[in-house]
Parts: structure tokens; sequence; C-alpha cells
């Protein structure tokens, strides 16, 4: 194991403890303004793809992002794991949901999109991660599945990566390797951070 690869791993060890402290209820208030902060952006607003997660409970909730993105009729779309790869699939209102391999919520059915057409159009994805620096570096849980997202994304054409955590998650460094990819903002209950 490579010196990085052993610093992720006690980073993220001390970041699922900090999330794990963090009160329900102070969690869903900082959630709150995180989603009202990252709706109210512009590029969330126009754009003709947006790619969100569901949440897993110790996470921001986007949620409420969601439903607002539906309800202005975006193509919305939603991450499915497909073995070491995540696939996005169209969301509607009444998409059925189930529990993925890595316990995360995912459509239970639903069209893939072809990562080609992500080069007609503007593309936003917003995705998770226990930690994040000011240098939008992101720690994801280890399996590499978002770093491969954005790598294939970003090959088929321009897309905006957001990323959402709580204060709590932003930490001085976060450790890299030659396949991490970063993001281009990182959104919490304070501040925006942009990719410099």
């Amino acid at each position: 194991m490579t010196a990085s690869a052993a610093a992720k791993v006690c980073l993220r060890a001390e970041l699922r403890e900090r999330l794990a402290r963090q009160p329900v209820a102070d969690r869903e208030r900082k959630s709150e303004r995180i989603t009202t902060t990252l709706d109210a952006l512009a590029e969330v607003r126009s754009a003709d793809r947006l790619v969100l997660h569901r949440s897993l409970p110790s996470e921001v909730s986007i949620d409420r992002v969601l439903a607002l993105a539906l309800a202005r009729g975006q193509r919305v779309l939603a991450p499915r794991v497909d073995g070491p790869h995540l696939e996005l699939v169209e969301l509607e209102f009444e998409t059925a949901w189930r529990r993925s391999t890595l316990g995360v919520l995912e459509p239970s059915k639903g069209r893939s999109l072809p990562l080609e057409e992500l080069r007609d159009g503007s593309s936003v994805i917003v995705v998770p991660g226990l930690g994040f620096d000011e240098r939008c570096r992101r720690l994801g849980r280890g399996g590499g599945h978002y770093d491969r997202l954005l790598a294939m994304a970003r090959a088929a054409g321009p897309v905006l990566a957001l990323a959402v955590a709580f204060e709590l998650q932003i930490v001085p460094e976060v450790p890299t390797e030659r396949h991490d990819e970063t993001v281009d903002r990182v959104v919490t209950e304070e501040r925006v951070l942009t990719l410099s």
C-alpha cells in the first residue's frame, strides 16, 4: 500500500467518525442550507442534464434538489452501480428505488444514458464524498466509482462536477493518487469552494 493510500484509510476512518457524531437535527439544518445554495446556482437550474445521487443517512441530503429539478422539468439522472462502474439512469417522479450492493439508493429500473450524450448541451454531476479540501480534491469511500464516472464523463464532453459536504468534512489536505478526480466546486453550509 502506498503512503497516499494508507493516509486515505486513516482519513476515511476519522471522517466517518465525525459524520457519525453529528446530531440528526444539525445534519438536517445544514443540509437545507446546502441544498438552498446548490439549487440557486445558475448552472444547476439551467443544466440540460443534472446527475443527482441519493445520500447515505450521514451525508448531506439533496433529495429536495432532486424534487425541485424534476418539478422544473429538467432531465434528471441518478447513478446505478454496474460492477466497477456507475451508469446514469433517467428519473421520473414515479421512479422506484432499491438499495445497491453498496447500500445506497439507486433507480431499480429505467433508461441508461450513454455517456456520449453528454456532448450535447450542459451537464452537471453532483457527487458525494467523505472529505474535501480547499483545492477541491475529493476523498471518496474507496470504491473509485465516482472517479471512473467523472473521468469517462469528462472524456465524453464538458461536465461541471459539483460536490456537497458539511463544513466538518473539509480537511487541510486530501491525499491523492493518479486516478483521483477533483471536483469544480464544493458547496457547504458556509461557503462554496471553487477549483483554482
